[in-house]
């Protein structure tokens, strides 16, 4: 994993595709600093802090989920400090608590080989957030402000994006694909999520599992990707 400064407030991890380790967002505010998803793992966790604090850098007061899946919040009990979540995330996450068993565990592993190989040593522990919010949340970590939006999209229902207006930056997560297993593309979820991204005023896309991109080169490649008129 390395760690990859976008500018003097923003800093992103590289993603991981052995492991489906996503990137994980670092935003660094003069009262507070914001990590974007909590990562596949106490093991992930940890290693994006190590990566942090070779840089310099605080550990993250907050950390705020772009949606529920696995990849994104197993790591969750390991942050530091508070972890927030859109209140459908949190949903997921309370009813996956509630259905876990024995063999959740296993079942999972054997549901995704990419899991398996995360969880080869380490055991998987899954919690709630610790602030709910409702479709937006706006936070000022002092110096930067940060909107976190609920969008609506192909990949699930609880997809939020982050959007850092001064920067001109935003975080998406994993929103642009389809729905796990198959990775079915929903046409019309789509092109509400491009109606969205074309309203948003940003410059650079970071994702979870792609190479940061332009806004244009974003939009176009998802129009031309789902065969949507340019």
């Amino acid at each position: 994993m390395k760690l990859n400064k976008i500018n003097d407030r923003i800093w992103v991890s590289s993603f991981e595709e052995e492991r489906d380790r996503p990137a994980l967002g670092y935003i660094r505010g003069d009262k507070y600093s914001l990590a974007v998803d909590a990562g596949h793992s106490k093991e992930h966790v940890e290693e994006f802090y190590s990566l942090l604090k070779e840089a310099e850098l605080p550990l993250p007061e907050l950390t705020v989920m772009t949606h529920w899946h696995w990849d994104h919040t197993f790591g969750m009990f390991a942050i530091n400090e508070l972890s927030l979540a859109e209140k459908r995330t949190e949903e997921h996450l309370q009813k996956l608590m509630m259905e876990w068993d024995d063999e959740s565990e296993d079942r999972l592993k054997a549901m995704d080989e990419h899991i398996a190989l995360e969880y080869k040593d380490q055991s998987m522990q899954v919690v709630g957030a610790d602030v709910v919010f409702g479709d937006e949340i706006s936070l000022d970590l002092g110096g930067i402000k940060v909107q976190c939006l609920h969008t609506e999209s192909p990949h699930t229902d609880d997809s939020v994006l982050i959007l850092l207006p001064e920067e001109r930056v935003l975080f998406f997560g994993d929103c642009i694909s389809g729905e796990y297993p198959e990775w079915i593309v929903d046409i019309e979820r789509m092109k509400l999520l491009i109606t969205k991204l074309e309203e948003l005023d940003f410059d650079l896309a970071i994702g979870g599992h792609w190479e940061p991109e332009s806004k244009r080169e974003l939009v176009e490649r998802l129009k031309e990707e789902n065969g949507l008129s340019l």
